[in-house]
């Protein structure tokens, strides 16, 4: 994936920086890099595809005896115009069968989409397809996805083929199946090989509950011991040495989470990872999971001295659009969307990627994210739509949208190669490590609905940027503070809906 593949990194900037309280622009009192260069994605993007957008929208409707199936896409990956490249193409070749469904599909920028998506809806001109989109995009408009168990059904349609749980990420028992899965995005721990080498540290290991190089469990404590180690001031001390001085830190050892939203990481430490529970009816946020969690996320930063504060941080962007292509971090705990990354990684240093540490005392965890597609109850052409996605959805058409999205494909037959694939880009990179990571996903998913989602997921958010930013380091006052705020957004919803 090239620098000109905005989508992703614009969902990194507004859903994971700003909004899920990254140590980046966000947290930071000032960090005008940071801002600056998220003003550029948003004015790239936004510029640049809304003139197609309203291109699309007013297009003639299609011939008497036609049915015009239009799927949107802006709710992840997808925007980019190469990435539209990609899907005019297909939509060509399925408008060449000479059917009676014609394909479009309607690009719309990340940071435009629920305005444009409510706009369509309340305009009673709803698309027919959301593609791709993630567990977040289908919980911020739960309601409006229809059911597929009956066209599964109806049709028997094969659903052994996509790999372990990628089929159940998508099902909600109260709602249904609620879409196919494409593919997934597995989190892994990133590390900078050049780095180890020039601490004469061990590099992490690869295989899931294997020990480190010195016999010792590989856990977050074992983490932060060598961190320390790749942590370097100013004056070439690490962060063990008693003449360290974390102000003038230049590397760190340690900068995982910062592209990962706060509910990732609560099931790690016995959390619940919705922060609600099961019910849905009371919050959790305040629990021992929670508190533990990001007790040990602050020390990381402020005790430890191993992560950026959210001021240091912007440092990273002098020189790369995301920390580890700084050169500065020598381990990354982040997802595998990150491959619009690897070839500047590539030219820069020598990298690798390695299992997720376990906390001592609790299974291991590393939250996933996946995309699939969704079908809107509004449509009045759901039969051609479920077509169309069964067209997709043929191995070779599949592959094709999985390689455009950057995602490891949920398609068992299509996953085998995908290892092969990537090695064959990046030869020295051990890529089996993230189909094992696919093993240990968090559950519930950190993404899937509870009520009031979308509020809940912009106060964790905000509680978050506290913590980075030094605004606030009680984190039990924090989580009691959030908790409240959560449960009255529990309490209005059942009082409304339930």
């Amino acid at each position: 994936m090239t620098d000109k593949k905005l989508s992703r990194r614009d969902f990194l900037r507004f859903g994971a920086l700003t909004a899920a309280g990254a140590a980046l622009a966000g947290c930071a009192p000032a960090t005008p890099q940071v801002v600056k260069e998220t003003q550029v994605v948003k004015e790239t993007v936004v510029v640049e595809e809304v003139k197609e957008v309203e291109k699309v929208v007013t297009a003639t409707p299609p011939p008497p005896g036609e049915e015009k199936v239009v799927i949107f896409v802006g709710f992840g990956t997808g925007t980019a115009a190469e990435q539209i490249a990609v899907h005019e193409a297909i939509a060509e070749e399925y408008n060449a069968q000479g059917g009676r469904i014609k394909l479009e599909f309607l690009t719309v920028p990340y940071a435009e989409n629920q305005a444009k998506f409510s706009t369509m809806l309340a305009a009673d001109m709803p698309p027919d397809i959301c593609m791709p989109i993630g567990v977040a995009g289908v919980a911020r408009n739960f309601e409006a996805w229809e059911d597929l168990t009956p066209f599964i059904k109806r049709d028997n349609y094969d659903m052994s083929v996509f790999s372990g749980l990628t089929v159940q990420i998508h099902h909600y028992p109260e709602k249904g199946q609620l879409g196919l899965p494409i593919g997934i995005f597995p989190s892994v721990v990133f590390y900078n090989e050049d780095l180890f080498d020039a601490a004469g540290v061990d590099y992490p290991p690869h295989k899931y509950e294997a020990p480190y190089a010195d016999g010792d469990p590989w856990t977050y404590d074992k983490m932060v011991e060598i961190a320390k180690k790749l942590t370097i001031d100013s004056a070439g001390n690490n962060a063990d040495s008693p003449a360290f001085k974390w102000e003038e830190t230049v590397q760190w050892g340690w900068n995982g989470w910062d592209w990962m939203h706060p509910k990732e990481w609560a099931g790690k430490f016995g959390g619940r990872t919705t922060g609600v529970s099961e019910d849905g009816k009371t919050a959790l946020f305040n629990s021992e999971g929670w508190v533990n969690c990001w007790t040990f996320a602050k020390d990381v930063i402020w005790t430890y001295h191993i992560r950026a504060t959210g001021e240091q941080a912007g440092a990273f962007y002098d020189v790369a659009g995301d920390p580890m292509g700084s050169g500065m971090v020598g381990m990354w705990e982040c997802h595998s969307w990150m491959a619009w990354a690897y070839p500047s990684w590539t030219e820069a240093f020598n990298w690798d990627v390695a299992a997720t540490p376990a906390v001592e005392g609790f299974p291991i965890v590393a939250p996933l994210h996946a995309d699939t597609f969704v079908m809107l109850k509004a449509s009045d052409r759901k039969d051609a739509a479920w077509e169309v996605i069964k067209w997709l959805f043929q191995p070779e058409i599949l592959k094709r949208l999985c390689d455009n999205y950057g995602c490891i494909p949920a398609h068992t037959e299509l996953a085998s190669g995908w290892v092969d694939d990537m090695k064959a880009k990046y030869p020295d990179v051990d890529f089996a490590v993230f189909l094992e990571s696919a093993n240990y996903l968090d559950q519930p998913p950190h993404e899937s609905w509870t009520p009031a989602w979308n509020r809940i997921y912009d106060a964790v958010d905000a509680a978050w940027q506290k913590i980075p930013s030094g605004e606030n380091l009680n984190v039990q006052e924090v989580l009691d503070t959030l908790n409240a705020e959560c449960q009255g957004y529990l309490d209005e919803w059942w009082e409304v809906w339930g």
